[in-house]
């Protein structure tokens, strides 16, 4: 795998970068074909204790939702797991300190909403075979599989549920989900050939340009969390030559992530196994930056592919 430089800035870099030259052929990726190429090189399969830890009943109708919605079930169990132990929560279906109920946690007004989006006629709340596919149609309502992150934050507003879920999924045997790196980001910056002078060279299939930016940069205020994309494996965490804070993310086949610019104080090592959504560090203005914003890029055997094929649609 071959490292690829990075220095563009949401205003524009203070000094020329050293010069990349890649001859490249055609990746042949397109939208939606994460799955295919994305396999993380860790947790890459079911962890069978936990999945026959799933009650049957459950595991049956998260299964029979997810194929009616077109969701991964992983992601409906791993709800389940945290909300309320599939079931096993000592309350049974009295409400919590947020008047939510039920196995999935439902508040009353929202699984009417969400029970009459799966087409169910006289909802029970305490019922699983009714607040698994209603739950399962809220989420599509709200974004997913498109975009897990913001679905599952719609599901429980706070900032630690989506990766929490994810990882349980991902312990269940989710492969292919990916989020955005930035939540509210501005892209400033899109992938390929520009005018901005001080941007490296690069050939790319077949084509030599003078300046080239191999990847995006996401705007967003200093100090804003940074997500890994995907479920992977940590292989750098650190400083670059020209000063910026990079992590970069191997997600199999070869399939590599990169965060650039960030605050020195990283949340993760190299090594580590991160899930989709995983905090791994925040926004900051390390290396040539004039002002905080992400510089992130995806490559494929060291060749760099436009991160918007394999992103959600959307920041």
């Amino acid at each position: 795998m071959r490292r690829v430089g990075f220095g563009c800035a949401a205003l524009g870099c203070l000094v020329p970068l050293t010069c990349l030259l890649i001859l490249a052929g055609s990746i042949g990726i397109l939208a939606g074909n994460w799955a295919a190429i994305a396999r993380p090189s860790v947790a890459s399969a079911a962890d069978a204790a936990a999945v026959a830890d799933i009650p049957p009943a459950y595991l049956t109708l998260y299964r029979a939702a997810g194929e009616r919605f077109g969701l991964d079930w992983s992601v409906l169990a791993a709800i389940g797991e945290v909300e309320t132990n599939h079931g096993r929560n000592a309350n049974g279906c009295a409400p919590n300190a947020a008047g939510a109920r039920g196995p999935m946690q439902f508040e009353s007004a929202t699984f009417s909403h969400a029970a009459a989006l799966a087409g169910i006629a006289h909802p029970d709340i305490c019922d699983p075979a009714d607040a698994i596919p209603a739950a399962a149609a809220l989420l599509r309502s709200d974004g997913a599989p498109a975009d897990w992150w913001h679905a599952l934050f719609l599901y429980n507003h706070v900032d630690w549920y989506p990766p929490l879920v994810l990882a349980w999924a991902q312990r269940y045997g989710a492969t292919g989900i990916v989020v955005w790196p930035l939540d509210g980001a501005t892209l400033t910056q899109g992938f390929g050939p520009t005018s901005l002078t001080l941007e490296p060279p690069l050939c790319y299939e077949g084509v030599c340009y003078p300046h080239f930016h191999a990847g995006i940069d996401l705007a967003a205020p200093l100090g804003t969390t940074v997500r890994a994309i995907a479920a992977g494996q940590v292989i750098f965490a650190g400083v670059q030559p020209g000063g910026a804070v990079v992590v970069e993310i191997d997600h199999g086949a070869d399939t590599v992530s990169l965060y650039g610019h960030l605050q020195a104080q990283l949340l993760v090592t190299v090594g580590a196994s991160v899930t989709a959504g995983q905090p791994i560090g925040a926004v900051g203005m390390t290396g040539n930056t004039t002002g905080p914003h992400l510089h992130f890029g995806v490559s494929i055997s060291g060749v760099p592919i436009d991160p918007l094929t394999v992103l959600p649609a959307g920041p």
